[in-house]
């Protein structure tokens, strides 16, 4: 009998706990909620115009900006909540690019001429990651410190990738390899070759951050 009555404790507690979870989910501002999620990151946003429902939040002339810069903007962007994921549907001009985060862990990427981060443009991008990334990615006009590439496509593979660029009118090919962060994504650090008609660069450091240096 008191087995009983302890597990009828147990799920009563546990049914408290969940409803008063769901209670929190609904009514605490989503907005509020996603600004001080980015501010943990060192994200700031600005929209001009908010929407939201129970399981939804739409922003519209929203821009994306951390200390230093700005790093990009969407005439407008979508987030819903599904099961079991959370889908984040951006627009700018004619472009389009979709994230969809597991709540379980893994997130699909695809995006389509997006031009509207400020360091480079996406021509197109179809990625997946969980343990490792796998897909590809093909990007325009990329600022790496003071080196552009004029275009750089990527082929990812897990924990390893190949790639070609186009530097000042020079193709260069390379490949390398690739430390998944789980917590931060843009934290993962890559390390890699590039080259062709005599020269040779090397790619380090973190995806938000990397550094490309030619090799003597």
């Amino acid at each position: 009998m008191r087995k009983k009555n302890l597990k009828l404790l147990m799920f009563l507690f546990v049914g408290y706990i969940l409803f008063t979870l769901f209670l929190l989910a609904i009514t605490l501002p989503k907005f509020l909620l996603f600004d001080k999620w980015l501010m943990s990151k060192g994200i700031y946003m600005i929209a001009s115009n908010v929407h939201e429902s129970l399981t939804y939040l739409s922003l519209k002339e929203a821009s994306f900006y951390t200390k230093k810069s700005k790093l990009v903007r969407f005439d407008k962007l979508d987030l819903s909540v599904g099961i079991p994921y959370i889908l984040l549907k951006g627009t700018c001009a004619d472009g389009n690019l979709n994230v969809k985060m597991y709540l379980f862990g893994g997130i699909d990427i695809k995006a389509k001429n997006f031009k509207c981060f400020e360091n480079f443009r996406i021509k197109s991008i179809n990625l997946s990651i969980n343990n490792g990334i796998e897909g590809t990615a093909e990007l325009l006009d990329l600022k790496v410190r003071d080196t552009k590439v004029d275009n750089l496509s990527i082929s990812f593979k897990g924990k390893t990738f190949d790639g070609q660029g186009l530097i000042s009118g020079q193709r260069l090919t390379g490949s390398g390899t690739l430390i998944l962060n789980r917590e931060d994504i843009l934290k993962s650090r890559l390390n890699g070759t590039i080259a062709g008609s005599g020269i040779r660069f090397v790619i380090y450091g973190s995806l938000d951050n990397p550094v490309l240096e030619i090799k003597k």
